[in-house]
């Protein structure tokens, strides 16, 4: 059962009231240690009010993507929607995709889908053109020797110009690529799915200002679950309740709906640690990348909520 901090079944409408300075921004929903094809978004059982509003507005719309796609794709897993992704991007135009994006929205009831099939083709063509710069025409390459090139791209795609992955951060994206000294190409586009979706939300001024923030460091880097859950255990014990950590779900990939999205890893004050996704739906005013400018700060909009009350400190693994 999907759960808001303090709004109960209101939480996917909770950013509409940004604006006023109220309202919450958090969902929970379980998180498995790995992701399956049929996952779905924690938006996607809910919006039939919206959705059955849109449908009639949209309704003498034609687009060039069949009603049979659009379908197939609200219905499949992960790599049917990758491999029809990969189809649709190859002949269709930047519009095309943003009316395929807006139907799948749309049928599906989730608007995330929208934000990943958005971003489907740049992440598709600049993961290529990655690999290939990586690879030089070779089946395999060694990792060490990839990372200049992998942290290049992430600096590039997120805008933080200021903050360098560390050597965790790496050891974290190896994990989810699912290699070891030596890198294929279908352990880069693992790695890939995962990295794209987390550098372009840090792209938002929005979430850039929290990841390139030192005092505090409200973003530690890239963490598993372990390692938040981890932190937040004292030698006694929990931390006292309402302290949290923000982290990028590991077992979120691209075209996954909720790929690149933050979690808060908190405790509560029944003493036990939950895991919420921050919902960010309301915060883009019109397209991808353009954020509600009037909406406050995240730090200060976590601080709000009744649930959480302090940063934590984060253990990494060495």
């Amino acid at each position: 059962m999907q759960q808001s901090l303090s709004m109960g079944d209101n939480c996917i409408t909770a950013f509409n009231q940004v604006e006023n300075g109220s309202g919450s921004s958090l969902e929970e929903r379980p998180e498995n240690s790995e992701e399956t094809d049929n996952s779905r978004s924690d938006s996607e059982s809910t919006r039939s009010r919206a959705r059955d509003s849109a449908l009639k507005s949209a309704s003498s719309r034609e687009h060039s993507v069949s009603d049979l796609t659009i379908f197939k794709y609200c219905l499949g897993g992960l790599t049917d929607r990758s491999l029809l992704l990969n189809e649709i991007i190859s002949t269709a135009s930047d519009e095309e995709i943003s009316g395929f994006a807006d139907q799948v929205s749309l049928y599906s009831g989730c608007s995330h889908h929208r934000y990943q099939i958005k971003m489907a083709k740049r992440l598709i063509d600049d993961g290529t053109k990655t690999w290939n710069l990586i690879s030089q025409n070779n089946l395999q390459v060694q990792w060490e020797s990839a990372v200049p090139q992998i942290e290049k791209q992430f600096v590039k795609i997120s805008c933080c110009s200021t903050r360098s992955l560390t050597q965790q951060d790496f050891e974290v994206l190896r994990k989810i690529a699912g290699c070891q000294d030596y890198m294929a190409r279908e352990n880069f586009e693992k790695m890939w799915c995962w990295l794209y979706t987390v550098a372009f939300t840090l792209s938002s001024d929005w979430i850039n200002a929290m990841w390139n923030s030192t005092s505090p460091k409200w973003i530690e880097g890239f963490i598993t679950k372990e390692e938040a859950e981890l932190s937040l255990r004292g030698p006694r014990g929990l931390q006292e309740p309402g302290t949290f950590v923000l982290r990028f779900p590991t077992s979120r990939s691209w075209p996954h709906p909720d790929a690149g999205r933050l979690v808060v890893t908190y405790v509560g004050s029944d003493y036990t640690l939950h895991h919420k996704l921050l919902s960010l739906d309301n915060l883009y005013s019109s397209g991808v990348g353009e954020m509600n400018v009037k909406a406050k700060p995240l730090q200060d909009m976590l601080l709000a909520e009744a649930e959480l009350s302090q940063l934590g400190r984060i253990t990494r693994r060495h």
